[in-house]
């Protein structure tokens, strides 16, 4: 199972810290690492194809101050594609309006009859950069349907309605970043994705980063969206769960 983690701040925080303490999990998750954030409308990745404790890059980016309102991490324990750049996460892909996704993912995608067929746009090797691609190309002929750029309201309509296509039979734990609002999904039958409030910033993450008991599980099988560190809104719920053991005995087939 690989880890995601996001940070979503009112005002730029210091990320540093918080994302060495995210890094050591590598130890488990060995197959590459990524890192995202924004500067205004630049988007800083980093990625790479080895374990994050054993990157000298990582440490180097690290090194340095990384100050955002937005930050996405995520460390890979694969279960297919090899380890490379084009398979490490998060992804960043611009739709047909010019508005740039960071989306980051935890799970598989066993019936992949939405999402199969980006497989010939994909740079790498797997199941979760063609999700990414359905969702960032679907985002796009929305806003391409709209005559115009989305609305905050409707891209939060269409992502929500897309993850619940997806999710049947699929574990779909997301990590995503539109430019101005963090989008999360999970639908596990157990935790997977915990958040916790520190005034104005919010932490999520695949395994609570201590033992302050501050850490509260992500509302489960809906689409919830943070902004200024805030949950803003969260979608209805659907009916997809995937149980844990029953995914695990699914990948060890794969």
């Amino acid at each position: 199972m690989c880890e995601l983690f996001a940070i979503n701040a009112k005002r730029p925080v210091r990320a540093n810290d918080l994302l060495e303490r995210f890094y050591q999990d590598s130890v488990w998750h060995p197959h590459g690492w990524g890192l995202s954030w924004r500067s205004g409308k630049a988007v800083h990745l980093h990625k790479e194809g080895v374990r994050a404790i054993d990157s000298s890059y990582l440490r180097q980016v690290l090194a340095e101050p990384v100050e955002a309102t937005r930050v996405v991490a995520h460390i890979r324990n694969a279960t297919m594609g090899v380890l490379s750049y084009e398979n490490s996460h998060p992804f960043v892909l611009a739709d047909v309006s010019g508005r740039t996704w960071t989306i980051a993912h935890n799970g598989t995608v066993f019936d992949d009859h939405l999402t199969g067929s980006y497989a010939s746009q994909a740079k790498g090797s797997t199941d979760s950069e063609r999700l990414a691609l359905y969702l960032v190309d679907q985002m796009g002929e929305a806003a391409r349907s709209a005559d115009g750029p989305l609305t905050f309201d409707q891209r939060f309509s269409k992502l929500s309605k897309l993850v619940t296509e997806v999710s049947p039979n699929n574990k779909i734990n997301l990590l995503i970043d539109d430019g101005e609002y963090t989008y999360v999904h999970t639908n596990t039958v157990g935790p997977t994705l915990y958040e916790r409030v520190a005034g104005d910033m919010t932490v999520v993450c695949t395994t609570p980063q201590d033992e302050s008991g501050e850490w509260r599980e992500v509302s489960k099988n809906r689409l919830v969206a943070y902004k200024d560190g805030c949950k803003v809104r969260e979608g209805i719920p659907h009916e997809y769960s995937i149980d844990d053991e029953a995914y695990l005995r699914a990948v060890s087939q794969l």
